[in-house]
């Protein structure tokens, strides 16, 4: 009766263990595939560019004369309305209250013939009306209101130099150049200063002419300093000039960092990272995806879930991808992930990435 007993209990042991394995041996591998995909491929390239001010401009004089004082010196910070410099105003105000006198005595004298007029007007229904003698004085009230205008012009053009003899600063910055001192006689349009403004500015690279057209203009560019630190930027727009003499074409890039923290010098050369697309679209699937078997580039592709090995011909990689010349299709689904595990032909349970 044991031995029975025994026998049973053996049975059901060996019977529960062919399970275990059959359950087992249907266990499938799990891998994340991807599929080879066609696309516009960005690659990097360094251009020289530089720190160009948002505002950099040669402050000129807009009235003539010699100067009295000037209030700043180089390397100066300055705020919008500050008092650069003045110019001696004697003669410029004396010329304004003379054209302010002349326009006084003017509009008395257009309000006189007016009144002139006004009274001859009343009398059109009277006997004693002269007719020739209201036409001479309509005339000359136009000639007074032409009068008017004239000094009126004259008295503003004097005002408006009277003002500027006091020239003052059109936006915060710094005074980088000084071309006068005190005691020059200036005449309008010198140039007196040099004023910029850095705490705004923009990255002006020098990218190559064959090159722009294929610049990756929603990829941020990238300012590279030594330490290894990294500034992002963003595409502005392309001056659309070439310069003859080093065939390239210069491309505003917009600071996405703090300008006044950046530590950056107006006119600094600086090397920018940007992007540029591929000129037609190109095979690529992940570079995880790739293995090497006996000296030759292999990648797994699934096939009805079965990992089928593949030898394929690789060429330029990009980041995280590298380009396909032969041996796969657009679509295909290849194994990135769980690859090296695998051996040729094996069933397994898949994980897509879209």
């Amino acid at each position: 009766m044991k031995k029975i007993i025994l026998f049973i209990f053996i049975i059901i042991f060996i019977n529960y263990n062919t399970e275990v394995l059959e359950a087992n041996s249907e266990k499938l591998t799990k891998v994340l595939v991807e599929p080879v995909k066609k696309e516009f491929i960005s690659e990097s390239y360094i251009v020289n560019s530089r720190i160009a001010p948002f505002k950099s401009d040669t402050i000129s004089v807009k009235s003539p004369g010699p100067i009295e004082d000037v209030y700043v010196e180089v390397g100066d910070f300055v705020k919008k309305g500050d008092i650069l410099l003045k110019i001696e105003n004697d003669e410029l105000e004396a010329d304004k209250n003379n054209k302010e006198g002349e326009l006084s005595e003017s509009l008395a004298k257009l309000e006189l013939e007016e009144k002139k007029l006004e009274r001859l007007e009343a009398l059109k229904i009277s006997p004693s009306f002269k007719r020739a003698e209201y036409e001479d004085q309509i005339n000359i009230v136009k000639a007074a209101e032409g009068n008017l205008i004239k000094i009126t012009s004259q008295y503003n053009k004097a005002k408006i130099i009277y003002d500027d003899a006091i020239l003052k600063a059109p936006y915060s910055g710094f005074i980088s150049k000084r071309f006068v001192t005190k005691g020059n006689y200036v005449n309008t349009g010198t140039p007196v200063f040099e004023l910029v403004n850095n705490e705004k500015f923009e990255i002006e690279a020098n990218i190559p002419s064959d090159k722009v057209s294929i610049l990756n203009k929603k990829k941020e560019a990238e300012i590279i300093f030594p330490d290894g630190k990294i500034l992002k930027s963003s595409f502005r727009s392309i001056i659309p000039k070439e310069n003859p003499s080093t065939r390239t074409v210069l491309v505003r890039f917009k600071p996405l960092f703090d300008q006044k923290k950046s530590d950056l010098f107006i006119d600094q050369n600086i090397n920018l990272k940007v992007f540029l697309k591929s000129k037609k679209q190109i095979k690529t699937i992940r570079k995880d995806a790739l293995l090497i078997k006996n000296g030759n580039v292999v990648v797994y592709v699934i096939e009805e879930n079965t990992a089928k090995l593949r030898s394929i011909k690789t060429g330029i990689p990009y980041q995280d991808s590298i380009e396909i010349i032969e041996g796969l299709k657009e679509g295909e689904k290849i194994v990135i992930r769980g690859n090296e595990r695998l051996i040729p032909n094996q069933k397994v349970e898949i994980e897509e990435i879209n």
